[in-house]
């Protein structure tokens, strides 16, 4: 049925606002827009896990996790996430602040979205993830 999220005519925008780590999280990343917040980041196993599995130890998770490629900034680098909404300086110490810029750039992503016919933003979308990994 048209206009109903996930099919390719509605416009699939999401938000990656915090820690996201394993299926849920990725299963996120397949839309139109995809949004984070400054200190988010994205990965199926936690930099902690990693660190523990490489290193025996957790001291190595900030190491670890720019080498992955996980954090929000990353993520904008290499096109998976769109937009960083900034943290001022986290959105646990600004709730209401940071709700407020996430809902502007959400309404904002939106708005462009409508202004784009389906069928090139399903093209956009599928090319997008055909070349997460390629450099």
């Amino acid at each position: 049925m048209p206009g109903r999220a996930g099919d390719p005519g509605h416009p699939d925008g999401l938000r990656a606002a915090g820690p996201g780590q394993r299926r849920p999280a990725l299963a996120m990343v397949p839309a139109d827009r995809v949004l984070a917040a400054l200190h988010g980041w994205l990965a199926p196993l936690p930099p902690e896990g990693a660190s523990a599995i490489v290193f025996r130890d957790t001291d190595h998770a900030a190491e670890l996790a720019a080498a992955q490629g996980i954090r929000s900034t990353d993520l904008l680098a290499s096109g998976i996430v769109d937009v960083v909404v900034a943290e001022h300086p986290d959105a646990a110490d600004e709730p209401v602040e940071f709700s407020r810029r996430l809902s502007r750039a959400i309404a904002a992503e939106v708005q462009a979205l409508r202004g784009i016919p389906a069928s090139e933003r399903l093209a956009a979308r599928l090319q997008r993830y055909r070349n997460i990994g390629l450099p």
